[in-house]
């Protein structure tokens, strides 16, 4: 196989682990709106009428198979009387091994970051 296409089989892991980051990061977030939700004693259905949803999404949105837009979370967050920052999950919850190589400024880096990895996946 090509160093290309290894290039690429690296960077379809890359798309998978950060697709996996977000997924945990979502879940982790819907459950904190749930139990921020639940401890208000406030119903799906209530929730899902006062931010202009409905409660299938409201549904989806605490189950992590919906992802929420920042709006949408502020007006969630005023709804039940909290914080933003209450119904985001902790911070090492969406973090990535997957570093974002646009703060890499030279090409060098970046070849020695895929070279890297190429490594580790021959081992």
């Amino acid at each position: 196989m090509s160093v290309e296409c290894n290039v690429f089989v690296l960077w379809g892991h890359m798309g998978r682990a950060r697709l996996e980051s977000n997924r945990v990061f979502y879940a982790a977030a819907g459950k904190r709106i749930c139990d921020v939700r639940s401890s208000k004693r406030v119903t799906q259905e209530r929730l899902a009428f006062q931010v202009s949803l409905t409660r299938t999404s409201i549904i989806n949105i605490e189950k992590g198979r919906q992802q929420i837009l920042l709006h949408t979370l502020v007006e969630i967050a005023r709804a039940l009387g909290v914080k933003v920052s209450d119904l985001l999950p902790e911070l090492d919850v969406h973090i990535s091994s997957t570093p974002d190589l646009r703060a890499y400024r030279s090409r060098r880096k970046v070849h020695d970051w895929v070279e890297t990895g190429l490594k580790k996946m021959r081992e």
